[in-house]
This record gives structure tokens, sequence and C-alpha cells, in this order.
């Protein structure tokens, strides 16, 4: 557990929910998955344990936890962070900032920079997201090609 320098914090996890992370004694379970639409802080597709704490100023830092195993965060009033993992190792990174942009930096510096996608992954995707079956899939595929719509990948 550690306290935060202010309430603004972003980030922790691919999930769906507000970018501005409520720190009502918030719940934030990551566990690596592929779930359709999972319901309020469940996480989608990756575990991405780093958050970027706003302070009163203008000024960041960030924290990332480098552990592959389950785990929930939980975000406390005080404002507080709380992390709980099932196991691994404790390693923690702090990006000192002192910009949002510095700190975003520094994470990239520790997980890696992206990579130039290939040319066929520049255009008009459409992903299995939210679809219940291979035939609505079809279907949509087919609609998409029914209006005309430019369509380069469909996943």
């Amino acid at each position: 557990s550690s306290l935060l320098s202010s309430q603004y914090i972003y980030g922790l996890g691919e999930h769906m929910a507000p970018l501005l992370l409520p720190v009502n004694w918030t719940r934030i379970t990551l566990f690596t998955r592929d779930q359709g639409t999972p319901p309020g802080y469940t996480n989608l597709y990756g575990v991405h344990p780093f958050y970027l704490n706003m302070e009163a100023n203008g000024q960041a830092h960030g924290v990332f936890l480098l552990n592959s195993n389950a785990m929930d965060i939980i975000l406390q009033p005080t404002p507080a962070v709380t992390y709980r993992t099932i196991g691994g190792i404790v390693d923690l990174f702090f990006m000192m900032g002192p910009t949002p942009e510095a700190v975003v930096s520094q994470y990239h510096d520790v997980i890696g920079h992206a990579v130039m996608p290939p040319y066929w992954a520049l255009g008009f995707h459409l992903c299995r997201w939210g679809y219940n079956s291979l035939n609505q899939t079809r279907y949509i595929n087919d609609a998409v090609r029914a209006y005309g719509v430019p369509q380069d990948t469909q996943w």
C-alpha cells in the first residue's frame, strides 16, 4: 500500500472504465483473459499494472508493477493504492516525470517502444469484440461488403 499525491489517477490495466479512476474503494482485478464485453472494472485482453498520478501543480509520476500473476488493485479515498497479487516477484518501477509526457516516455523505456505495424495493418479493421457468435461476425462482414464499406481486415 502507498499514499497517492492526489486523487487524480489514470491507467491500471485494460478495462472498460472512465479515464480518471475513482478512488472510492474501487477494486480493479487484473487477470489476462479474452472475454467479450466484461462489466465494470473487469479487465479485457491485457494486463498493464501501471498508473499515472497527476499532482495539483501539474507534475506527475507513475508506478509500474512488473508481475505476471493475477492481482487486485484497490484505490482508496485517502487517496491511496493497495496491490494484492497471488504470487510472483514484486518488481516495481517508478517514473518520476515530472510531466505526464515524461512519465509515459519513461514507462515506454521500461516496456519497449511501439514498432511500425505491417502495411496491411494500417487499413480499416473490424474486430469480433462484442460479437456473440461466428454467425453474427459473418453477418457483419457480409453487411460491410454489401454497403461497399472499404475493409482490410475482419478479426
